[in-house]
């Protein structure tokens, strides 16, 4: 089921809930850009453009978010019920054939819709994610609970010092506020439900039964603040001069390195070593 409205195209996720999406492009495959945590689809909008001359692209705001977020009344919040947005709005565009790209929670979302939408899926990009075990490997109850405290005593506020902490330093001051505003108008019910989702997924449990080939495009100087988290036959690049929003921050140098590996998928060779990259 298609509708208009809110500036893009709807669907109905399994729920009911009406998720917003734009396409761009025409060429198969599909590629599909999944936002983060408290995101939404305009956190894609250099890629939209750059990717939409060669593929057919296709963004979203997943429940809760964005333009989706109107009359919300999911019952369950988890990354599946989020993999399923996905899945509904592949089905929507008729996505026989698709790559995923996820950004942060949306990378954990990608690997679950990946794992639904089976051979359809041609390749998982994440992008700053799967590799941080304080994020992706499932965390206690206490910490999870003591880690979303700060958002449902401030939203706000956390949520600038954080996305302040996790911008490379020379990031533009319009560009850090822009995104800062953005997450902050996130409904904080939403936003803490899901938080608690992320931090209580695994991704241990999900990533052994994926089957198509996994590719990361981290921040250089993020990577070296956590505890990695080793993944099998996931193929790791650093991209440096970017903090956690690398697709806003260095957007030619991703591009390149995202449209690269996007196009290696396509011609069907997967030739690209994992490690620090630089154009």
């Amino acid at each position: 089921m298609e509708r208009h409205g809110c500036g893009h195209r709807t669907t109905l996720s399994f729920d009911g809930i009406p998720l917003h999406y734009t396409v761009a492009g025409t060429a198969p495959p599909v590629v599909l850009l999944i936002h983060g945590w408290s995101c939404r689809q305009d956190f894609w909008r250099a890629q939209t453009a750059a990717f939409g001359r060669a593929y057919r692209v296709v963004t979203l705001d997943l429940a809760g978010h964005g333009c989706s977020r109107a009359t919300v009344d999911r019952r369950g919040w988890s990354i599946e019920a989020f993999a399923r947005d996905v899945e509904a709005v592949a089905d929507a565009v008729d996505a026989r054939s698709l790559v995923l790209v996820g950004h942060s929670m949306g990378g954990a979302v990608a690997v679950e819709a990946a794992l639904r939408l089976g051979t359809r899926c041609r390749l998982l990009l994440g992008v700053d994610t799967f590799t941080d075990a304080a994020f992706y490997a499932r965390r206690p109850a206490a910490e999870i609970a003591q880690r979303c405290a700060p958002f449902a005593a401030g939203f706000a506020a956390t949520m600038t010092t954080m996305v302040d902490d996790l911008c490379d330093p020379a990031v533009a001051p319009d560009l850090r506020e822009w995104i800062a505003a953005s997450m902050s108008a996130t409904d904080p019910a939403v936003a803490l439900r899901a938080l608690e989702a992320l931090l209580s997924w695994d991704i241990e449990r999900a990533w052994p039964r994926l089957r198509c080939p996994a590719y990361a495009i981290n921040s250089e100087r993020l990577c070296r603040r956590y505890r990695p988290l080793p993944l099998a036959r996931l193929v790791e690049h650093r991209l440096p001069g970017a903090g956690h929003f690398v697709m806003l921050e260095s957007v030619a140098p991703f591009n390149v390195l995202a449209a690269s590996i996007i196009g290696q998928c396509v011609d069907g060779t997967h030739e690209h070593h994992a490690g620090a990259w630089s154009p």
